[in-house]
């Protein structure tokens, strides 16, 4: 399957993304009822408020990871995936990451005391180094590809 163009693994995923943004802006919504339901049925320890604004601020850079990753995904389906916006995109995708991070980092000790706060911890921060280190590598892409353009 192609990676790049119409009919190809990036629509797809273009596609998914679009769905899934849909189901994030969903759950933002409903957040103060799945809390209440999940402190009621499942942790009734969980302090409602302080855990309701850690998933919010978290939520929102979540949502603009997403969105960032939906614009990437629709310049390869451009087949044009040597521009710097995606550089941009991934730049900022790269600073949610460690917002996302930082927050569960101090949310781990002001909400709840969870392994998974751990985990979720250093997933961003992996994902905020190779978002970030993509993205320097893609700027090198696009000069040396303006260097070529140039010189035939």
């Amino acid at each position: 399957m192609k990676v790049t163009g119409n009919k190809s693994i990036s629509s797809l995923i273009k596609i998914f993304l679009q769905v899934l943004i849909g189901i994030g802006a969903i759950v933002l919504i409903l957040l103060p009822l799945l809390l209440q339901k999940y402190i009621q049925y499942i942790n009734p320890t969980l302090d409602y408020y302080p855990a309701l604004l850690l998933l919010y601020v978290s939520g929102i850079p979540a949502i603009i990871i997403v969105y960032e990753f939906i614009k990437l995904f629709g310049s390869l389906k451009a087949d044009n995936p040597f521009v710097e916006n995606n550089v941009k995109s991934l730049k900022i995708s790269s600073l949610c990451s460690v917002i996302i991070a930082i927050e569960y980092g101090v949310g781990m000790f002001l909400v709840t005391n969870s392994i998974f706060g751990i985990i979720i911890v250093g997933v961003f921060i992996i994902a905020w180094l190779g978002l970030y280190i993509l993205s320097e590598l893609l700027q090198k892409a696009i000069e040396y590809k303006e260097e070529n353009d140039l010189t035939i």
